[in-house]
């Protein structure tokens, strides 16, 4: 079934390891027997690695994450609203301004007795000065994203200019922050050119300026890199842990399990398994509808044995109580027929 691509055996129930599961099922089964002879051929993940996937693919960054890569490399067509307009994001991109203004104004002022063989004092003046026009940019884009948020609806006359007038600034907010794109990128490749110059020793002469410009450009490395490692992040580091782990990252991601107390509340009893019927325990409903079904769990695979907790869900499906809830923390819906639980 496609239910076992999200938990191996082991890692929901603790019965035992998949051969155990195997020895009990007929040899006629050959589905079962084919997935049992492969099961051994890698140790199975710690319950630690699947719920460390798990909150990993549920923190906040991670989705932050998948929203960037999605908006630009996803189609056009659906693009959603753009994470970088986010109040998080630019409250990020502020700090990292300010940090830079002040460091480089700092630094300029303990440092008017060094001379270095290059113009070193330029590029980081130059540099300041771009960091100044994208707090104004920013300053901008804050205010006029929150202001065409926070208006109400305007008359039918007023709302063709006023769209109009939004189309404008936004165009030509667009237009400044290309430019200012631009600006730093040629400004790096010139503060690499007169930084790295292995001809002049200007590290002697200027250690502050120098260790200054080193870092920003190290700075912007990282930023113009940032595509590139959220690449390999998604497309090849994920996929390869989902793998490993057996917990797929991108759907926990994107599909919210239940809490705690959805789980809770779910009707739960033990298993009898000399007469077939259900012991209630803390519960008062019973399942009338299982001793038709097959009495085994869809999501281990393994035949259910006397004493062992069983979980009803609203879609009257019955499974092992350790399989479901571990599920239901993933994906709060049904292995079976998908069906979602309240909320």
């Amino acid at each position: 079934m496609n239910t076992r691509h999200f938990f191996p055996p082991d890692s929901l129930c603790n019965s035992g390891n998949a051969v155990s599961f195997s020895s009990n099922l007929p040899t006629g089964e050959h589905g079962m027997t084919v997935g049992a002879r492969h099961t051994p051929a890698r140790a199975p993940p710690t319950s630690f690695l699947v719920r460390m996937a798990m909150r990993i693919s549920r923190a906040r960054w991670f989705s932050f994450l998948r929203r960037v890569f999605h908006y630009q490399n996803g189609s056009r067509s659906d693009l959603g609203s753009n994470p970088f307009n986010s109040s998080a994001w630019m409250l990020m991109e502020f700090t990292a301004l300010v940090v830079q203004v002040s460091t480089t104004t700092f630094t300029l002022a303990i440092s008017k007795k060094e001379k270095p063989v290059w113009p070193m004092r330029i590029w980081i003046v130059g540099y300041d000065i771009g960091c100044v026009l994208s707090l104004l940019l920013l300053y901008g884009r804050y205010r006029h994203l929150h202001l065409t948020q926070g208006e109400g609806f305007s008359l039918s006359d007023m709302e063709q200019q006023r769209n109009s007038e939004e189309s404008r600034i936004t165009h030509l907010m667009n237009r400044c922050r290309t430019s200012l794109e631009l600006f730093f990128a040629i400004w790096f490749v010139m503060g690499n050119v007169w930084v790295f110059d292995s001809r002049f020793g200007s590290f002697q002469r200027a250690p502050k300026l120098h260790v200054l410009c080193i870092s920003l450009l190290a700075w912007n490395a990282v930023c113009y890199s940032f595509p590139f490692l959220l690449f390999l992040l998604l497309c090849c580091c994920v996929p390869m842990i989902s793998s490993l782990v057996g917990y797929n990252m991108n759907m926990g991601s994107t599909h919210r399990g239940a809490s705690d107390d959805q789980i809770s509340q779910l009707p739960s009893w033990r298993y009898k398994e000399v007469d077939t019927e259900l012991d209630l325990g803390n519960d008062t409903d019973c399942n009338p509808d299982l001793e038709s079904e097959d009495p085994e769990c869809c999501i281990c695979l393994a035949k259910y044995k006397g004493k062992e907790e069983l979980r009803q869900l609203p879609c009257s499906h019955v499974f092992h109580l350790k399989c479901v809830d571990q599920w239901l923390q993933i994906i709060s819906c049904c292995p079976l027929c998908k069906q979602q639980l309240q909320r």
